[in-house]
């Protein structure tokens, strides 16, 4: 019975651990254009798909959240699509 809360708790930590959000990071466009939701959209999530492909899964996320390494790829790839980090 023991070993069954344990292995659930386990369970339970990477479960969470692989469901950290990404910061809430407003972007705006570098050349200035209004944003289209939509498209803002797939970029997102096309950048969070990035994050997966280009790094291991124990370098993605903690328990408190992303990686630094996960947030640098995911603004990275925003960059590379035309956005940056509205201040």
């Amino acid at each position: 019975m023991r070993r069954t809360f344990i292995l659930f708790g386990v369970v339970l930590y990477f479960a969470a651990a692989g469901c950290a959000p990404l910061p809430q990071t407003t972007f705006s466009r570098v050349d200035g254009r209004a944003l289209d939701p939509k498209q803002l959209s797939t970029d997102q999530a096309m950048c969070r798909g990035e994050i997966k492909d280009n790094l291991s899964t124990g370098n993605q996320t903690t328990i408190w959240g992303p990686t630094e390494d996960a947030i640098a790829v995911y603004t990275g790839c925003m960059a590379q699509h035309g956005y940056k980090v509205a201040k």
